[in-house]
């Protein structure tokens, strides 16, 4: 059994490692669009104690504070991309159907959660994990080819771009719902809202404050990593996730700050190797073989019933505004999930207990929609000729 501190070292070394390892790979063109998150999690399987055993019980538990940072700061990385400057400049029915279509997926996910009886604030968590699509998936696609019709591809990605927003939002409802205050009756959900939206936005505005005449890289990278640490402690506080309100905390500085896509390369630059760092985390406190069929029928079914659902929205809709696109069930092409998707999976298998089989059930359900997804935007973007309408 290796001791905490090399432990420690070596999840670094992978998460480093692995972020670098999956840059390379993309230059080069060996990219599989966000399936290299689900092998860290099967990393850390075998890594941890069910398989070699070099992360034991204890050591497990002392890095718990690595999965808290890493989830506020994918929550302050999607904060950073809500700029209200570009938001702006999209037509109103763009920013309608960014709400409106991925929504479609969480009403069906949602309904389907209670009529199967699952618990609340678990079936608000599977529908948030729904609703995030992968805008980063449709480009990978479409690099070095050339789509049959591009209006399709442009819409389909400001889709996706915009549904982490209903997402996020929903998670934060889910969030407060599962907290052990909240459960027990010593606060109400509102007000545990009203919190993590206060905190979110205090600290947006402090980050702000203490970011404004420093020029070294590092030194914010050093600030901001302070600043998402006390945010995850304070929602932790009350067993509350710190990924919403770190969205908020991100969506106040991007739109407030004077060098916001400055900010927002800085941000990038650590959000892959936390978010490898917790997936192997995640994939090494496995405790064996558990699955939900109920979760994972729930997931794969009812998210190809909210894709549809979307698609006829999504083409209803351009119809309308007469763009020269007709493809089939389109709303497939919105299936593929990234890291966002990824955090909100690790975020509800860490303040939902006792539920055995969940996170087995969604990562086989996000590896059917992901090749699901691929496979048909292959097929129906870029290789059938009947996918546009003179």
């Amino acid at each position: 059994m290796l001791h905490g501190t090399f432990t420690f070292l070596v999840l670094v070394a992978f998460a480093v490692a692995g972020s670098e390892l999956r840059a390379a790979l993309g230059r080069r063109g060996l990219r599989a669009p966000a399936m290299e998150g689900l092998s860290f999690l099967l990393l850390g399987v075998v890594l941890g104690g069910e398989g070699l055993g070099l992360f034991p019980e204890d050591v497990l538990a002392a890095l718990r504070v690595v999965v808290l940072l890493g989830l506020a700061w994918i929550g302050f990385v999607f904060g950073l991309q809500i700029e209200w400057r570009v938001i702006r400049q999209l037509r109103p029915w763009h920013r309608l159907l960014g709400w409106i279509v991925p929504s479609s997926f969480g009403a069906v996910l949602l309904g389907g959660g209670w009529l199967l009886g699952i618990p609340g604030p678990l079936a608000l968590g599977l529908a948030a994990i729904g609703m995030a699509g992968s805008p980063a998936t449709l480009e990978a696609v479409a690099r070095g080819r050339r789509p049959v019709d591009r209006s399709v591809l442009r819409l389909l990605k400001l889709v996706t771009a915009y549904s982490g927003l209903p997402a996020v939002a929903v998670f934060a409802v889910a969030a407060a719902g599962a907290s052990p205050v909240v459960m027990g009756g010593a606060l109400p959900g509102w007000e545990l809202l009203l919190f993590m939206v206060g905190v979110g936005v205090l600290v947006g505005y402090l980050s702000l404050a203490l970011v404004r005449g420093l020029t070294d890289n590092v030194r914010i990278l050093t600030m901001l990593a302070g600043t998402m640490s006390g945010l995850a402690g304070a929602c932790a506080l009350l067993g509350a996730s710190g990924l919403p309100a770190a969205a908020l905390t991100g969506a106040v500085l991007i739109n407030r700050s004077t060098f916001p896509h400055r900010m927002l390369r800085v941000a990038h630059s650590l959000e892959r190797p936390l978010l490898v760092a917790l997936l192997v985390l995640v994939g090494a406190s496995w405790q064996g073989v558990a699955f939900s069929w109920p979760v994972f029928g729930l997931m794969a079914v009812g998210r190809l019933l909210g894709a549809a659902v979307g698609g006829t929205v999504l083409s209803f809709a351009a119809r309308r505004r007469a763009l020269a696109f007709e493809v089939e069930g389109v709303g497939l092409g919105l299936l593929p999930q990234g890291e966002l998707a990824l955090g909100l999976v690790v975020a509800l298998v860490s303040f939902v207990p006792g539920i055995e089989g969940v996170l087995e059930a969604v990562v086989a359900a996000l590896v059917l929609h992901q090749l699901l997804g691929q496979w048909w935007l292959r097929w129906r973007l870029f290789r059938s000729p009947a996918g546009s309408r003179p």
